[in-house]
């Protein structure tokens, strides 16, 4: 009876035994599977810290500020009002739901080729909150600023076109020649003072330096005497030179009077003394004189300096070509009659410019131009409508994936002065004002779920490993207790077995 006893409890304890065994096992796959799961989750974080979102710049990356529809498509300090327009595939404009009415307004099915300007004023009112009147208002000085321009623009290429009919181009000498006439009451060839020609003693004087005019005895009366031939000589060339090179010619003569008012100082009264430029006081008449060539060149130098119109022949000669015309001739008369005309025409130009610098604020202006910059577009590449632009992950993804793109608007003239827009388009991550950079709130976000997930599997794991510990705790004892029940059973088959040998 005993050891049928021991028998049952030796299949009982190993019966429980087995199924210890077959619990480790699970507990161990499910173990292995938390690791995958453990793995996984490691993973999808590690993806998550090289997560890369579009951000917009205006310093070359120094700081950022979101991507996002407003960015491009409103008018704001980051876009420093001037729109970047959302483009498809087919450079079709995309609209959120705040221009989606206007833009029905301009296109009703969104086709290219709609019609902006009729519907203008009322667009920009209701975006701007400025009054429809002083749209309009602002329209009509604006236009007037631009009539007014072409004016000025065509007047100013008649007056080219006369000018350049009346004007003439001298040497040096030949502008002496033509411009510079005769001088009264400077001579040196004898006591007496007549009538000299400022190109023969010119000429002479490149041979010969002793060519001179006569001033007079005494430094006072030289200076007067120094004034009378410089008034007398832009007298002279006074009849060939526009009104702007007159006045340089003018402040050329200021000039040269000072420079040898000042020799004539230095030159002295009771003794001869050479003074640069050919200023003498002789022993033998006891006259002041001035070299002509000096004289003449000096003016002529002085002339350039003050601004008068003329070219050097090269930068390895000294000829220069003046600009000289008649204003007694019928060609100057009618370029000079033009030319009021344009200063008249710049006049009312300046007019028109500061009307129009009155009608709105510099801060309506930029309005204004973004608005009209962007509804031009759509009316001339046509739009779509999509309502998750809005959403800044959503836009970046179109971006990213080049499903969308940057399109920017440049103003140019044709030949006939005509105004239009060029566009040019540009995936993303090549236009200059967009950089990839971390997403640092979806690395944020992809820490927390990590910490979160981690968190889950390690509980999981703890709870596997204590009932772990806890089964082999009892294997261990179901162990020693059938060890025990086997030695008992072994001892008494030994002794039962005994009486019969």
């Amino acid at each position: 009876m005993g050891m049928a006893a021991s028998q049952v409890r030796l299949l009982q304890l190993t019966g429980r035994k087995n199924d210890i065994g077959r619990q480790l096992s699970s507990l161990s796959l499910q173990k292995m599977s938390l690791t995958r799961e453990m793995n996984k989750v490691s993973k999808n974080y590690q993806n998550a810290l090289n997560t890369k979102i579009f951000k917009w710049s205006n310093n070359s990356g120094v700081s950022y500020v979101d991507l996002s529809y407003a960015t491009l498509m409103r008018p704001s300090d980051a876009n420093q009002n001037t729109p970047y327009l959302l483009t498809n595939s087919s450079g079709r404009v995309v609209v959120d739901s705040q221009y989606q009415k206007y833009a029905e307004m301009i296109s009703a099915e969104g086709k290219a080729g709609g019609d902006y300007e009729s519907n203008r004023t009322s667009i920009l009112s209701e975006l701007t909150g400025i009054s429809a009147e002083k749209i309009e208002g602002a329209q009509t000085t604006s236009a007037n600023v631009e009539t007014s321009a072409e004016n000025v623009n065509t007047l100013q290429e008649e007056v080219d076109e006369l000018e350049a009919a009346c004007t003439e181009e001298y040497s040096d000498t030949d502008f002496i020649k033509e411009c510079f006439g005769s001088v009264s009451g400077f001579n040196y060839s004898s006591t007496e003072t007549g009538e000299s020609n400022i190109y023969d003693d010119f000429i002479d004087d490149l041979d010969d330096q002793s060519v001179q005019w006569r001033l007079s005895t005494n430094s006072a009366d030289s200076k007067t005497r120094l004034q009378e031939l410089l008034d007398q000589i832009t007298t002279n060339v006074s009849q060939y030179l526009k009104d702007d090179d007159l006045q340089a010619f003018n402040e050329a003569a200021d000039a040269t009077y000072q420079i040898y008012s000042d020799y004539i100082d230095a030159a002295g009264v009771d003794c001869a003394h050479t003074c640069p430029l050919s200023i003498e006081q002789t022993n033998n008449s006891g006259n002041y004189c001035i070299g002509v060539n000096d004289f003449i060149e000096c003016l002529l130098e002085q002339y350039r300096s003050a601004g008068g119109h003329c070219e050097q022949s090269s930068v390895s000669t000294d000829i220069y070509y003046y600009e000289t015309v008649d204003r007694e001739s019928e060609a100057y008369q009618a370029y000079e009659a033009k030319y009021a005309e344009l200063q008249a025409a710049k006049s009312e130009y300046s007019s028109s410019v500061d009307t129009d610098n009155q009608s709105l604020t510099s801060a309506e202006e930029s309005a204004i131009a973004f608005y009209d910059q962007l509804f031009t577009a759509i009316a001339e590449k046509g739009w779509v409508y999509n309502a998750d632009v809005s959403d800044t992950d959503y836009l970046n993804q179109m971006l990213q994936n080049n499903q969308y793109y940057i399109t920017t608007m440049e103003s140019s003239t044709d030949k006939d002065g005509e105004e239009y827009y060029e566009y040019s388009s540009s995936i993303a991550s090549n236009f200059n004002k967009i950089y990839s950079v971390n997403d640092s709130s979806a690395q944020n976000k992809a820490l927390a779920e990590y910490e979160y997930e981690k968190g889950i599997i390690d509980e999981k794991e703890s709870r596997i490993d204590l009932k772990m510990e806890d089964l082999k705790t009892e294997q261990s004892s179901i162990n020693e207790m059938i060890k025990s029940i086997e030695s008992v059973r072994d001892d008494n088959i030994e002794r039962s077995f005994s009486i019969f040998t």
